[in-house]
């Protein structure tokens, strides 16, 4: 499906006539993005003893990020139904092609790139829609996580 984009305008109408509760999936490899899906953990979920404290993905990039003595840059980010985050940034140019990950750079912690999609901005999944939360550009990807990203 990544590589068949819908490209014909007239046909797009027609599909949303016909599918009108179907949501927008954005393809982030095709599109040069590395999304970073940070679900928050289940009430009852006790994080492991690495995470002692977190809540969910959030908090982990937060500690990922401070234990490499940086903050986060603002970039586009999305609130889902489920109370996490998709933090959008651009892929870097170098280190092949980036693909998804879960789980690989911390507890709670996804990507999705080549191969994988997110749903879009204003999409609704039971009844809850995806929500903007940080309206500015997208960042370029913190080198220090893509190195946790192809290595961890």
């Amino acid at each position: 499906w990544e590589p068949r984009p819908p490209r014909n305008a007239h046909r797009i109408p027609h599909w949303w006539a016909r599918h009108p509760g179907d949501n927008v999936p954005i393809a982030p490899g095709p599109a040069g993005l590395v999304v970073v899906d940070l679900d928050q953990a289940q009430p009852d979920e006790i994080p492991p003893p690495k995470w002692a404290g977190a809540t969910g993905g959030a908090d982990v990039l937060d500690k990922l990020a401070a234990r490499h003595h940086q903050t986060l840059a603002a970039t586009w980010t999305v609130a889902t139904p489920s109370g996490g985050r998709h933090r959008y940034y651009q892929a870097p140019t170098t280190g092949g092609l980036w693909r998804n990950t879960a789980g690989r750079a911390g507890w709670h912690i996804d990507t999705r790139a080549a191969g994988g999609y997110v749903v879009s901005l204003g999409s609704i999944v039971d009844g809850r829609i995806y929500v903007p939360v940080d309206g500015r550009t997208v960042a370029g990807l913190p080198p220090w996580l893509a190195a946790r990203l192809v290595s961890a």
